[in-house]
């Protein structure tokens, strides 16, 4: 459920004050969440607020600015009130710090008064039409590139990156059945050694965001295709970042989206079967498909049984010899006959790989080979393909 006009005031939409008379409100401080969760993006951590404190008190009025919130109870006062106050506040200490926070961080909430919110008297409420007048339209996009959004707050490494989306061929239709999100650089994937591993869940919520705006698209136009969105093996394995992740999956309703692939990539060489199967188990019930990385230096990763997941990938080192590609593509198949999985390989840029992994009986394939050019540059790039593809076939 988002945020509605209804019960949800931000700081520059204004009000009667005076329709705060008689009301208990409280003001939460967001510094603590802020604090420790840093490295992300204050505007996605706020969103995220708005967003869970709006399913917790759907009766009461929600009144956000930029370090906190001004929460108005209308339905009830005195203990009833501070009750509905410290749930919200056991609420937020638990999404983002764990469970025994409470003890740790302490409330985040005090009592207000209502001349603290210091908006104008003479505004009036925003109402409903008026709201839905002013947001945007189905398929828009508020910030055109997230990356470049890092980049301008400050964050090292993600200068120069922007969106993209790399088509993923169905080796058997002949066709691109899945656009993978990724960073580009220069029109190129690119790679990320120089963005601070604590700072990768930032670029997984940035791909989330994007892969989740084109399943929109593509669930609109009734197109048949997917989107697939990276998240690293270590934000999955951080409780910290792992929560802001299961949120912000289920603030979108992911798991009732078909068109939704998240791909675990970055998995450790060595990582036990039964280490794997935990991570699966922390977004399998947000996500409805999830593929996981074999290491190429580890393709037998998988002999310690199953682990949930609905496909295996790999990616080609770029020196890679005829015969390694080969027992990599043999030892991904064999691995995921065993998990009953999907298979898909990235990084097949010459054709002589492409002969070996579509031998090998491979089902997915991204990578030069396939076509060159092939990185749409936004949404719209990639719907408009769909379009031609559509146009040709029929």
């Amino acid at each position: 459920m988002p945020a509605s006009a209804e019960n949800v005031w931000v700081v520059d939409g204004a009000f009667d004050v005076a329709a705060l008379a008689g009301k208990v409100v409280y003001w939460f401080d967001l510094g603590p969440v802020l604090h420790r969760c840093g490295r992300g993006s204050p505007a996605r951590l706020r969103l995220m607020c708005e967003q869970h404190v709006v399913r917790l008190v759907p009766d009461e009025f929600v009144i956000f600015q930029p370090a906190g919130f001004f929460l108005v109870v209308r339905s009830c006062a005195g203990a009833q009130a501070a009750s509905i106050a410290q749930s919200v506040n056991a609420a937020l200490l638990k999404l983002f710090f764990g469970t025994d926070a409470a003890e740790k961080i302490g409330p985040l909430f005090r009592i207000a008064e209502a001349s603290e919110i210091g908006l104008p008297r003479s505004a009036t409420a925003p109402t409903p039409d008026s709201a839905s007048k002013s947001a945007p339209q189905a398929g828009a996009q508020a910030d055109p590139d997230p990356l470049a959004r890092l980049a301008a707050n400050g964050q090292p490494g993600y200068d120069g990156l922007r969106v993209g989306f790399l088509p993923v061929f169905d080796l058997q239709r002949g066709t691109a059945s899945t656009f993978l999100c990724t960073p580009v650089r220069d029109g190129r994937q690119a790679t990320l050694g120089g963005i601070d591993p604590r700072d990768r869940p930032s670029l997984d919520e940035a791909m989330l965001e994007q892969s989740l705006l084109l399943t929109r698209e593509i669930a609109a136009r009734r197109l048949t295709a997917a989107a697939a969105t990276p998240v690293s093996f270590e934000t999955l394995a951080s409780p910290r970042s792992r929560r802001l992740y299961q949120f912000a999956l289920r603030s979108a309703d992911a798991a009732e989206n078909p068109f939704l692939v998240v791909k675990i990539e970055g998995v450790p060489p060595g990582t036990p079967a039964a280490r794997l199967a935990e991570i699966v188990a922390t977004i399998r019930t947000d996500a409805r498909r999830v593929f996981v990385q074999v290491p190429s230096s580890d393709a037998r990763l998988t002999d310690g049984g199953r682990f949930g997941a609905t496909g295996l990938f790999a990616r080609l080192p770029e020196d890679a010899a005829p015969a390694p590609v080969a027992a990599l593509a043999k030892a991904l198949i064999w691995s995921a006959q065993a998990q009953r999985a999907c298979t898909y390989v990235e990084g097949v840029d010459s054709a002589w790989a492409l002969g070996l992994v579509r031998a090998a009986g491979v089902r997915l394939a991204s990578g030069r080979a396939l076509g060159r050019g092939l990185i749409h540059s936004s949404v719209s790039d990639v719907l408009l393909s769909l379009d031609n593809a559509s146009s040709k076939a029929a």
